[in-house]
Formats: structure tokens, sequence, C-alpha cells
């Protein structure tokens, strides 16, 4: 009974510190008078490593995994080449099936929507579009990852150098039902072939009977870059301005049909990653366990090995708060522009390697909203001073799966926590961390517990 009257004691602490914004040892005052068997460290060990991501899922049936969808290849001054490459399965944008009969085409034109909020880096320079037809099926009713990238004819059908500005607008015309509209949207067009357009509206009326008879024969499109950029370009396929329109005239009157990317569709992206010759590069997957940097990156990028490798010392301590913190190292000579990363998150792996948010993140985001991630769980950079100067760090709630840890039985899994990305197919961001073999600014694992008392 007196544990019982002891823990709600402890509890009712903790909830009042937690609802506070001070320092994890506010209160230090009340733990040195020891009276409910409250201690706090902040020296286990803490080891560190930076490894390749294999592949992200980036469709899924069952829930839309994408937002933005990032299109073109990029190279960072210090993380190496990154591609990215959208493919989408279309399907008919109107059950009418449309009347080609004394129809002459005008054009066809591949039109997307920018993302204001995912593109990245020092993107706004030239980069050319490429735009090539899918010959391989997709399925809509599977999951795809990262890794995938389906046979496309080698000859593109459309393309455009341009320079991405993602928050001008475009003035356009559309032709619902022959009458003219004027358009605008923050989007890139691209005029695809003319022989693309003669083939869609010289086909037989058999492929506008169904959404299964049109995409067995015109399967998608993968939409890349041919052109190395210093950042890349998000976009939204499932805005309703997001389409493929095929404009045709009849008489004097100029009419369209749409092609759109829906939920039902299959939407996938590809990410490739080439780290040689980069400042990241001799870092991953080196084999050292205890790095003095870390590196972090989003898509299919890099992530960062954690070991706590003394956690069972707390075996026998209840946890009342832990936090993890890292600081950021500031690459010298990096550009601004390349903005860390604004919300980590922490993972865990099974014995098949299976990465899965930790009880904490899960928490936080059932919460229900980004901000109360970054309220609950933390993982968004602040700032602190250190001998007068600012320096940035990610600070994160580890309370719930480091008393998981503690009472494990099978070490070689559970001393092991991984550092990775809020929604990380569609963010190219990326961070450089002080490791556990740092000198200065390491990580720190901060710990209030309680003994059992009896």
């Amino acid at each position: 009974m007196k544990y019982w009257v002891n823990f709600l004691f402890i509890a009712t602490c903790i909830c009042t510190w937690s609802a506070c914004n001070d320092s994890l040892f506010f209160g230090t005052d009340l733990l040195k008078q020891d009276q409910v068997g409250i201690g706090a460290t902040d020296t286990l060990k803490i080891r560190t490593s930076t490894i390749r991501q294999d592949s992200v899922l980036v469709y899924d049936p069952a829930v839309k995994v994408l937002d933005a969808f990032l299109i073109g290849t990029y190279k960072d001054p210090f993380f190496g080449t990154t591609k990215a490459s959208a493919y989408l399965q279309y399907r008919l944008g109107s059950t009418i099936t449309p009347d080609f009969k004394d129809a002459m085409l005008d054009s066809v034109v591949l039109s997307m929507v920018y993302d204001t909020v995912r593109n990245y880096g020092d993107y706004e320079h030239p980069i050319t579009f490429e735009v090539n037809r899918i010959t391989e099926d997709m399925t809509s009713t599977i999951q795809y990852y990262s890794n995938k990238q389906f046979a496309v004819n080698s000859v593109p059908i459309g393309s455009k150098t341009c320079v991405p500005s993602p928050f001008a607008y475009t003035t356009y015309f559309d032709y619902p039902g022959g009458f003219r509209d004027t358009i605008k949207s923050r989007q890139i067009r691209i005029r695809l072939d003319d022989s693309f357009g003669n083939e869609l509206m010289s086909s037989t009326d058999s492929i506008y009977n169904s959404n299964e008879n049109f995409q067995k024969a015109f399967k998608g499109l993968k939409i890349s870059s041919s052109t190395i950029n210093s950042g890349i370009t998000a976009f939204s396929p499932l805005d309703p301005n997001s389409k493929i329109t095929l404009y045709y005239n009849v008489h004097d009157t100029t009419y369209q049909y749409e092609f759109i990317v829906s939920t039902l569709s299959a939407r996938t992206e590809s990410f490739e990653h080439d780290y040689a010759g980069s400042f990241v590069g001799p870092y991953i997957n080196s084999g050292a366990t205890n790095d003095s940097l870390v590196f972090l990156q989003g898509l299919a990028g890099t992530q960062v090995k954690i070991e706590i490798p003394d956690i069972q010392t707390l075996s026998k301590k209840i946890i009342n708060k832990a936090e993890l913190e890292f600081y950021v190292k500031n690459l010298p000579g990096d550009n601004s522009k390349y903005i860390p990363i604004s919300n980590i998150l922490i993972g865990k792996k099974d014995a098949a390697g299976k990465l899965s948010s930790v009880n904490d993140v899960i928490f936080a985001l059932n919460k229900g909203s980004e901000a109360s991630l970054g309220t609950f769980f933390g993982g968004t950079v602040t700032q602190e001073t250190i001998n007068g100067q600012s320096v940035s760090k990610y600070k994160m709630n580890l309370s719930a799966h480091l008393q998981i840890m503690a009472k494990s039985t099978d070490p070689i899994i559970d001393n092991f926590i991984y550092l990775t990305i809020y929604r990380r197919p569609e963010n190219a961001n990326r961070v450089a961390l002080y490791g556990g073999g740092s000198k200065i600014l390491g990580p720190k694992l901060k710990v209030i517990y309680s003994n059992l008392i009896k």
C-alpha cells in the first residue's frame, strides 16, 4: 500500500513538471530531499552511427501515403545526388464517352500543380522535366516501395525546360462544354506529342467504356528530370488541376476531355541516392559503432542508429521522464536553403528489421495534428545558448519506450533505437548531428526515475 501512495505522489509531481516548459530538471530542490526515492541521470552511454535506408513505402491502397510528390535530380553539397521520379496511373475524367467524329486535335497537355510546402534546396534554377509512357502494368490494389521502378518507353512523349516557380500563377484556357474559361493555377504545363493525342482520339470507343479498358491501352506516365539541379520540386497529383487535357476542335468550337489521377489510381515514387564522393559517404554503414558525426536524410536516405548499451541498469526503476537530445552540426559553407529537418521521430526495429514508431511518437500523433507531435513528443528544432553562442538542437520524449528498453530481455534488438523523419517519403530535408563519439555537444539522455520503495 505504501508503494502505491508513493507512486501516486510521484505521478502528481510528474504531471506538474510536464505542464511547464522549463528544463527537465525543474524542481531539483525537491530531488535533493529524496523524499520519495526520486533520482536522475544524464550519464548513460550513447553510441551512434549512420546507416543506409533500403526503401520506404510510397503507395498503399488502404491509406494515402503521399500528399506531395517530389520530382527532380539534385546534387547536395554534402549528401551527394538524389533522384526522385513519379509514376502515375490515370483514369477517365468523365463517364461520358467523348465524340471525336469530325474532330481535329488541337493539343494534349500534362499539367502538374505545385505543392508549395515540400520543395527543397536551391531549386530555382533551370530544370528539364521529361515525360515517358509506362509500359508495365500498375496495380492500384497492392503496396509499392520506393525501390520499385516501372518499365517505360525510352523515348519521351514530352519535355519542358523551365525555372520552377511554385508560388507563381500560370494563366491558361480551358473549354468545358465548348465554352472558353480562364484558369489561374500554380502549375507547370508540358505539351505532349501530337502523336499521343491522335492515338487517344483514334482509339476505339471501347477504351472509354471503363477505366480498366483505358488502363490496358494507356498504363500511365513517368515524370522525371534529365538535368541536375541544386534542389528538388514538389507537386500535387491529386489536385483537380493536375491532369492530362486533350483539346480538340469540331468545326469552329474547341472542346476538351480530361484524364485524371484519383485516390483510386496507383501513384508511386522511386528514390535513388548516390553518396559516391560525397562528404557523408564515408560515414554510411562504415562499421563504426560510435561516430562523432551522424547524418539524417529524408526520402530513402540515411537514418541514425542509436545504441544505449547500459539501459538495463534502469531495469528496477520506474522511468518518470526521459528526454533524448541531439545538437545540430553546422556544416562549413552550407547553403542556408538546405533547411534542417522539421520533425525528427524515433523508431524501433523488430527481429525482421521492420521499423515502426515508438509509443511516445504514437501517443503524440494520436493527439491529431503535426503541432501535437511537437508538443507531446518534441523532435523539432529549438535554440539554446552555450558559451554565448546560439546552437540548434532536437529534444525528444522517450519516457514510455525507455521503460520498455530497460526491462527488455532481448538487448540485441531492444538496446537500439533509430532516428527517422516524419512523413519521410515527401521530405527531402537533411541534417548533420553531433554523434556519441563527439567530445563536444554529444547527445544526452536525461532521465528522471523513481526507485521501487516497499
